[in-house]
């Protein structure tokens, strides 16, 4: 099951990548990786139900 939780650690890995990929002088790969990593999360998130990892509630806490 995906969840948001598994869809952020994946952006983090390739956001890792990418920043790695810059500094190594790679910019414009970098950028590529980034936009796929992008791609890649909407596609998810469009074709599975992502479900949160803990219930959104509809009232604000800090206004409470």
């Amino acid at each position: 099951m995906t969840t948001y939780r598994n869809l952020y650690h994946g952006m983090v890995r390739s956001m890792s990548e990418a920043i790695d990929l810059y500094d190594a002088g790679e910019g414009i790969l970098a950028r590529e990786v980034m936009q796929k990593a992008l791609l890649d999360a909407e596609e998810q998130v469009i074709a599975y139900d992502i479900i949160p990892d803990e219930p959104i509630s509809s009232g604000n806490s800090a206004e409470n």
